[in-house]
């Protein structure tokens, strides 16, 4: 993964109204770190998104996670590829992920 994963995400997030509070720590199993966004004028109703960090060795820090999921919810998003030099890729990961940004509000 890469950091321009993080900052679709983040700013995917931000246009559908979640503002973010702040990143947590994993569970180092797992997780590599949460997320926690809030609504304004929602406070008691937070999102959290957990960055998987499972390893064979170590847990993964956040910016080599290689997904992420809502959690209390069922929807995931893989990190794909950027697809930079190509269109098809770019589209499949731009549809995936407003596809999850959407699933969670």
């Amino acid at each position: 993964m890469a950091d321009w994963h993080l900052t679709d995400l983040r700013a995917a997030l931000e246009r559908r109204g979640w503002r973010f509070e702040s990143e947590l720590p994993g569970d180092d199993y797992r997780v590599s770190a949460t997320w926690s966004f809030a609504r304004s004028g929602q406070p008691t109703q937070a999102l959290l998104i957990d960055f998987n960090g499972f390893d064979d060795m170590r847990t993964l820090p956040l910016n080599e996670s290689y997904g992420c999921s809502a959690r209390g919810t069922a929807h995931s998003l893989y990190f794909r590829r950027r697809g930079t030099n190509d269109p098809p890729a770019r589209e499949r990961w731009q549809s995936e992920l407003n596809s999850f940004v959407m699933a969670i509000g």
